[in-house]
Order: structure tokens, then sequence, then C-alpha cells
């Protein structure tokens, strides 16, 4: 069985920005996710995440995203709960998923008691780059510009979580073809 049949065809592709690196410390400032069916969008969520404490300057210069734009936004505690029901039973995807799942399963054990739903086998693009080009580098503006798919890395959250689901799917193609198959 090829690599690729084991990627599923049925996912949620996530991104989460934070005011920092460590989920003990820092928090979420955006989430942002695309629901994928037979390896399509079918739906999108993008929410805007009040960290409840200023954003680092470096931060603001990274995603663009400023204290005045999350002073009205819902603090994390009203939006788990939500966005856990949203990715109904789906595998996720993302790159370098462990970084985002410690602020997901941190907030999760936080305000509901149980993040059993970030625990369910996820899959790391950047895990994946690694296999197939141990040689090159594996952030994920080095994949979207490696395979074809933009020049640029937003540092937003939905915008990255679509990138990592346009960087899986070329995965699967190549994994599939043995060649690259540029967008």
């Amino acid at each position: 069985m090829k690599p690729a049949a084991r990627i599923p065809k049925n996912y949620v592709s996530l991104d989460i920005e934070t005011t920092g690196f460590s989920a003990r410390t820092d928090r979420i400032t955006e989430i942002g996710a695309v629901k994928i069916r037979d390896g399509k969008i079918v739906d999108r969520y993008s929410q805007l995440v009040n960290p409840l404490r200023p954003i680092p300057s470096r931060i603001t210069s990274l995603t663009g995203i400023s204290d005045a734009m999350l002073a009205d936004k819902p603090a994390i505690d009203d939006v788990i709960e939500e966005f856990i029901e949203w990715t109904e039973s789906d595998r996720l995807v993302g790159h370098n998923i462990r970084f985002d799942l410690s602020f997901l399963t941190a907030n999760a054990n936080r305000v509901i008691g149980d993040a059993t739903r970030f625990s369910v086998r996820p899959i790391d693009t950047m895990s994946i780059d690694r296999q197939l080009f141990p040689t090159e580098r594996h952030r994920l503006v080095d994949l979207i510009q490696r395979y074809g798919i933009s020049d640029v890395e937003e540092h937003r959250a939905l915008s990255d979580a679509t990138q990592t689901y346009q960087c899986l799917e070329w995965q699967r193609r190549y994994i599939n073809t043995g060649t690259a198959m540029l967008s």
C-alpha cells in the first residue's frame, strides 16, 4: 500500500495564531480551518480570539493582528467548544501540528476539562515533507514555494490552513505519481 493511501480524503486542516510560542504562558489570537471532503474544501472556520492580554509588537508585525482587532472578539473560553464541534470526528491536519495542538489541548483541558479531541492521530505536512525531501527546509513557506502553491505565507490562520491543505493534497499526488505536480 502506498503511503498516500493512508492520507484520508476527509479531514480538517487547521492553523492558529498566538501571542507567542508557549502553550502554558501565551494565548491563541486566531483559529482558522478548512473542512475537506473527498479532497475538496466544503467548509471554512475562521475566528479571531481575544487573548485578554496585549499582543507583543513582534507578533503584530508578523501576523498583522492587533489589540484593536481583537478588543470586541470572544475569548477562547467562548470559542473552543464550538470549534471542537465544528471539526466533527475528522482527522486533523496541520503544518508542525504539535504546536497548534499544544495550544488547543491546553485550552480544551482548561475550559471543558477534555482534550481528547486533539489526541486523535494528527497528520503533519512538515513530517511528510521531511520524508519526501530530507535535505530541504521544511517551513510552510518552503513547502508552498517548492510545491508551486504560492510565493508567500500570510501568517493568518485561515490562509495558512488552506495552504496546508494544498500541501497535503500536493504530497498525496507526489507520493502516488512519484513526480512533482506543480499547481
